[in-house]
């Protein structure tokens, strides 16, 4: 990276070059006249913050007059290729993202929820384990019972992401009455101002809970 006395001697030089007038880089870079001179007479350091200007009233890159190497990112890379090079690259980054996205990482094991009747929310003891895991997932908890079968087994550990709302037909964790928790797809019934939790399996009734009751814990993430 030049120094100081680098910087303003190239610049020097691209003034002469370019027959520019202290007046003229004024007016191009917005800064005093009086400021442009003492840059040029050393009596005050160049301004790094505004490199930018200098830059483009010279029609140099900032690079250029630092003397560095300008980074090159994989974008820049790839749009060089030839397009049988672009697919090699792109399917080898698609490989990589997959195995990243199914890497098996740590997750606690919060404790257990109904498919069926909501039950206490500590009667599975909490754990940390290792699996493979969705992306969006933050906890995990053990499902009993087969309310939300066929799409979630009884015995089952799923994954889901903490978040305090859900759309109409998510399927979520929910406290109810602040300590039991129940897995079930989220309806309202805008009628009678009700939260309405519905199994998969045709054979649970859809319940129904004054708002104050039902607490979302989280989205489920598959």
């Amino acid at each position: 990276m030049r120094n100081n006395e680098e910087i303003m001697q190239l610049l020097e030089r691209l003034k002469a070059d370019k027959k520019m007038s202290l007046r003229e880089i004024s007016r191009k870079t917005d800064i005093a006249v009086s400021s442009i001179s003492r840059y040029f007479n050393r009596t005050r350091d160049f301004p790094l913050d505004k490199l930018d200007r200098f830059a483009k009233a010279f029609n140099v890159s900032p690079e250029y007059i630092l003397n560095v190497s300008k980074p090159c990112d994989i974008t820049t890379i790839y749009n060089q290729l030839h397009e049988k090079r672009q697919a090699k690259v792109y399917n080898y980054a698609r490989e990589q993202l997959d195995e990243q996205l199914n890497e098996k990482r740590s997750i606690y094991v919060v404790g257990t929820s109904a498919a069926g009747e909501p039950i206490e929310y500590g009667d599975f003891d909490s754990e940390m384990i290792q699996t493979d895991v969705p992306a969006k997932a933050d906890k995990a908890i053990h499902i009993k019972g087969d309310s939300m079968e066929p799409k979630i087994a009884s015995n089952s550990i799923i994954f889901y992401h903490e978040q305090p709302t859900l759309e109409i037909g998510e399927i979520g964790i929910f406290e109810i009455n602040g300590s039991a928790v129940t897995c079930k797809k989220y309806y309202v019934d805008y009628e009678s101002k009700k939260i309405v939790l519905k199994s998969i399996n045709p054979k649970y009734e859809p319940m129904y809970f004054a708002r104050d009751q039902v607490r979302i814990l989280g989205k489920v993430v598959f």
